[in-house]
């Protein structure tokens, strides 16, 4: 893993104590942003203000020890990188409908299903690689990208409807959001690092002085202790399987987004990173199934990855799975105190807007490097642009999903959802007719560069492969071919891929390329012309992971691997 440039701390630091307990605080009030799931949860159902004070400190409660299972570093649980938690609006749409049909006990059983279906699928990860390539991930990520900047402008513009917007609204997110962009691009140090915090202070100071922060209808009528247990005396559990498919969907949704977010979080750590490892993935897929189960039981509504927070540790530089420690626990201990709860329940929506439009860019980008770093042709260009429409069409006409069946209202309602579940079906069907293993017979005469680049970058496309190691092929199999000299007549250039492996064979009629493993000296070089041959094949060594020529008669192979 190399460190990549510009990043203050990575996942392994330890990040000084004043730097993490700031740092844990930032993530804290990002992350606070998405109570705002709950609490639309909470008050569709009518909890009274005593009750809504329990709701939210219970959400608080679960939401740290959610963000401490997913950073965690173990075997089985966690994924081992700064990648904290947040409740979701994909699990918003069935919970409302639950509610309608059984109030909040059938939600809460529901979850419980939901975060169940997501611990069976962890282990089962690696046999669906197929269906979530790279750019898969990367998609779902460049997706909840644009859904955040959708929700920021919405919630920065005071937009209720379609009519228009609030100019108060509008002045106390432009403050606030400017405020984290000078912060982050024109200044250096502490400004730099905790510039969403600071912007957040500035946003509710804001907020206060054009009389909007208003904490009176969230105040209990025995007032406000200093400490205080939430009751969980109404909680209650129900389940109806008539709503498991739609709970379904969600779990195979938040399973797609997490494996983005643990992919994004890994990727920032590692300038050379290539694709998503397994076990993070499992770990932290597993870690999100426990935690909705958990919000089921404590009574709240189910969570996933939150794509804002890794997006603020790519804007701040500081990825450290510390620092989601520190907020998991500032979280647990904050729920301890009303005035927290109330303060998060009255966050001003202009500064849950600002915040999450500024987080959306660094989301939106790092999906799109995703996407690039892979070849792609028509098949994988279509499965990633259509799935990208789709998502925008559901966010965009909303209304004309109302009527859809019941089943399916959980994909259509939400954008990120409607777009991963096109991708992957897509995904599968433009598969059809694509050969893992190609051959080409190359005419007798002089190396054609241009006919082996033009075969392996369409292979490569159809693939999805890596540029950088289709580039890596194209220039062994050339070398090969130059150092064997003019091409032989019934020359095959053969080449096969997986997700993880490329391997090319070149078969000629001639005598085996002798792989040195050291490098030749210059009067070994220069004694005769074997000499060039041995430096030629010593640098196809280097070029490929691993390289081996075998004899069969007159019929040499030359077999080239590259890890991808």
């Amino acid at each position: 893993m190399t460190r990549p440039p510009g990043l203050l701390y990575s996942v392994d630091d330890t990040p000084p104590w004043a730097v993490l307990v700031v740092a844990s605080l930032q993530q804290v009030a990002v992350m606070s942003n998405s109570l705002t799931y709950p609490i639309i949860l909470a008050r569709e159902a009518g909890l009274s203000a005593t009750h809504m004070l329990d709701f939210v400190s219970l959400s608080m409660l679960t939401l740290g020890i959610a963000t401490v299972l997913l950073c965690a570093r173990s075997r089985f649980i966690g994924c081992g990188y700064l990648c904290p938690a947040g409740y979701t609006q994909i699990y918003l749409g069935p919970s409302l409908f639950a509610v309608k049909i059984g109030g909040l006990a059938l939600a809460y059983g529901m979850i419980i299903v939901a975060g169940f279906l997501q611990l069976a699928m962890a282990p089962m990860l690696r046999r669906m690689r197929a269906l979530l390539p790279s750019e898969i991930a990367g998609l779902v990520i460049a997706i909840v990208g644009l859904s955040l900047a959708s929700l920021g402008l919405q919630y920065g513009l005071g937009i209720t409807d379609r009519s228009g917007f609030e100019p108060k609204h509008l002045a106390i997110a432009g403050v606030s959001l400017v405020t984290m962009i000078v912060l982050n691009i024109w200044t250096k140090g502490y400004a730099k690092m905790f510039c969403v915090l600071i912007g957040v202070s500035v946003g509710y100071v804001a907020s206060a002085a054009f009389g909007l922060l208003d904490i009176t209808p969230l105040l209990p009528e025995d007032g406000l202790g200093i400490l205080r247990l939430p009751s969980v005396e109404y909680i209650s559990w129900h389940f109806d399987f008539t709503l498991l498919a739609p709970f379904a969907v969600v779990a195979v949704a938040t399973t797609l987004r997490a494996m983005g977010d643990i992919a994004n979080a890994e990727r920032l750590n590692d300038n050379e990173w290539v694709r998503p490892r397994f076990g993070p993935l499992a770990g932290g897929v597993a870690a999100n199934g426990l935690a909705s189960i958990l919000c089921g039981i404590a009574g709240t509504t189910g969570l996933n990855t939150y794509s804002a927070a890794v997006g603020l540790s790519g804007a701040t530089g500081i990825t450290s799975r510390v620092v989601g420690y520190g907020a998991g626990v500032a979280f647990a201990l904050l729920s301890l105190v009303p005035a927290a709860a109330v303060g998060f329940a009255a966050l001003p929506a202009p500064v849950i807007g600002a915040s999450m439009f500024f987080s959306s860019a660094f989301v939106f980008i790092a999906g799109l490097q995703m996407i690039t770093a892979r070849l792609l042709d028509s098949r994988k260009t279509i499965v990633i642009g259509l799935s990208f429409a789709m998502a925008v069409m559901a966010d965009v006409y909303h209304d004309l999903f109302t009527h859809v069946p019941l089943v399916l209202q959980p994909i259509f309602d939400n954008g990120l959802v409607l777009g991963t579940v096109c991708a992957v079906l897509l995904n599968l069907i433009m598969r059809i007719g694509v050969r893992q293993r190609v051959t080409m017979k190359l005419d007798a005469g002089h190396v054609n560069r241009d006919t082996i680049e033009r075969f392996l970058t369409e292979q490569g496309g159809r693939w999805g492969a890596r540029r950088e190691i289709i580039s890596r092929a194209i220039f062994g199999v050339v070398q090969v071919l130059e150092v064997v000299g003019d091409v032989p007549e019934g020359t095959v250039v053969e080449a096969s891929f997986d997700e993880f492996n490329l391997d090319v064979r070149v078969k000629y009629k001639g005598a085996p390329l002798i792989i040195p493993e050291r490098k030749p000296t210059p009067r070994e070089i220069i004694a005769s012309e074997e000499g060039e041959r041995l430096l030629a094949g010593y640098l196809l060594r280097q070029s490929a992971d691993r390289i081996n020529c075998k004899a069969f008669g007159n019929v040499a192979e030359v077999q080239l691997h590259y890890d991808h």
